[in-house]
């Protein structure tokens, strides 16, 4: 079988987040939130846990706005107080959300003993701020440029549909606006990549120097 790419990796969603969401927020009130909500994870000095059961969001830095991933419902984050921090989460179409104390949360896993599935959960979301660590610090802009139009490429349709391929690749890295459109420009004109009105279409074949 061959192996999965680090951008599939990426792209797949937690296994075990519809479980945790349905035992740690069973009897919590969700509450709808329009596009361009934002949800953080420490509010008046308290960590807390974002559960969202419908929607889709955008995972971001706090400490230098780049963004780290967009996920879909079922989400389940929170659990690690350190990366809590410095993240928040911002609503990209209308979302449905419970915010859960961290200490309810904990109480509740040590009740349901959910310790395995909570750290196979972990496991996996750190795995996946590891790729996004090595997507931010690839060796060349061309290659970080690369990685975020292959993301871009797995996202669904309607995410595609939203953002113009350079503003995507600009909110994912430092890289200047000159210098990505003048790069989606030249893929665009030798046939690698097709564009319409800056969206991502497809990638044919990306070189493996620019």
């Amino acid at each position: 079988m061959p192996q999965e790419s680090p951008i599939s990796l990426l792209k797949q969603p937690s296994p075990y987040a519809p479980e945790l969401l349905r035992q740690l927020a069973e009897e919590c009130e969700f509450k709808s939130y329009p596009k361009g909500s934002r949800f953080v994870f420490i509010h008046a000095g308290e960590h807390i846990c974002q559960f969202i059961r419908n929607g889709t969001i955008s995972i971001e830095n706090q400490e230098n706005n780049l963004a780290l991933g967009i996920a879909s419902a079922p989400v389940s984050l929170g659990f690690t107080s350190a990366l809590s921090e410095k993240l928040l989460l911002r609503a990209l179409d209308e979302c449905e959300v419970a915010t859960v104390p961290l200490d309810t949360v904990m109480a509740r896993i040590e009740e349901k003993q959910l310790w395995e599935i909570m750290a196979r959960h972990m496991i996996i979301v750190t795995n996946k701020l590891f790729i996004q660590n090595e997507m931010a610090t690839a060796p060349t802009t061309y290659d970080m440029l690369c990685y975020q139009l292959q993301a871009l490429a797995k996202e669904p349709e309607s995410i595609r549909q939203q953002i113009a391929a350079y503003q995507y690749i600009q909110d994912r890295t430092n890289l200047s606006r000159s210098s990505v459109m003048k790069m989606l420009a030249a893929l665009k004109k030798g046939g690698y990549i097709e564009l319409e009105q800056g969206k991502l279409l497809t990638i044919k074949h990306l070189p493996a120097r620019f």
